[in-house]
């Protein structure tokens, strides 16, 4: 009698245990993305993010943005200005390459979520948006469970060419397991090996800005290049003017001390004219 109740408690145990258990694995995301038709068309900046299936926001997975990332505006709304999850890169220039990013799981704690539906939010913009709805907006959505699953051929909002594969038996990479591994940038738990700030370029054209994050052992300093003709940046651009950049000064010099592109070669050569000239005047007259 007695054994048979250790066996009946064993059972629940068990059977508890499967219902509460939590699958690893990853999912990957593959996408092409559609321009919007805004005025930095075809540059544009693309944020994914994750929500539970109550509406929660869990996890940014990917980010191709830094300045005008504010005008990703549900993403902005969901995951706060200052969310640094993941930076995948920076400022696209065109649409022609695909997009992929893979979710570990790990919520923006670093704790494995629960099994259960998520939705795989996607947001694009190519103009100075101020609401969600100027921007494509994508949504998918998958199941994390025992199951595989292999999603193809989906679009939304603007979002093409989609592919999701959800794998419970992947492993979810070894970030902070105390080594810089190959797929890794960094580690937390090798001492300075994740950045929390960058050094300042001389360059307003072409700052030094973190990427990625520790949590995901892909912090980085990386150099962008900016395009776009935008005020508050510090850079005047080439292609930019006056009109079209308040940090452009005349014949497209950056007045708020950035880098001088733009129109302002023809001031550098003038420049460069005048000291050969006076140089030449100084050696005549020693003659």
């Amino acid at each position: 009698m007695k054994q048979a109740r250790w066996i009946s408690l064993a059972v629940v145990l068990l059977v508890a245990g499967a219902a509460s258990r939590v699958e690893a694995g990853t999912v990957t995301i593959t996408f092409t993305t559609t321009p919007r038709g805004g005025q930095y068309a075809p540059n544009n900046v693309v944020a994914v993010w994750i929500q539970n299936q109550a509406g929660t926001f869990v996890k940014t997975i990917g980010r191709w943005a830094n300045a005008r990332k504010q005008h990703l505006v549900a993403w902005t709304t969901a995951a706060g200005q200052n969310d640094a999850d993941a930076v995948s890169g920076a400022t696209r220039l065109n649409h022609a390459a695909p997009l992929t990013v893979t979710w570990n799981l790990l919520d923006r704690a670093t704790a494995m979520v629960p099994d259960g539906t998520y939705t795989i939010r996607m947001e694009l913009t190519d103009l100075n948006a101020n609401t969600a709805g100027q921007n494509n907006q994508g949504t998918f959505t998958f199941v994390k469970g025992s199951q595989a699953q292999m999603q193809t051929g989906l679009a939304n909002g603007g979002f093409t060419n989609v592919s999701i594969n959800f794998d419970p038996a992947a492993v979810g990479g070894t970030c902070n397991n105390g080594v810089v591994d190959a797929a890794e940038t960094c580690d937390p738990g090798v001492a300075g090996s994740c950045p929390t700030t960058c050094a300042a370029s001389a360059d307003r054209c072409m700052p030094n800005v973190l990427v990625g994050a520790a949590t995901t052992c892909d912090a980085a300093c990386r150099v962008e290049t900016i395009s776009a003709c935008a005020a508050g940046d510090g850079c005047c651009p080439d292609g930019c003017d006056e009109a079209s950049d308040p940090d452009c000064g005349a014949d497209g010099v950056d007045v708020t001390g950035g880098c001088e592109t733009g129109g302002g070669h023809g001031q550098l050569l003038v420049f460069l004219g005048l000291g050969v000239a006076l140089l030449g005047a100084r050696r005549r007259r020693r003659t």
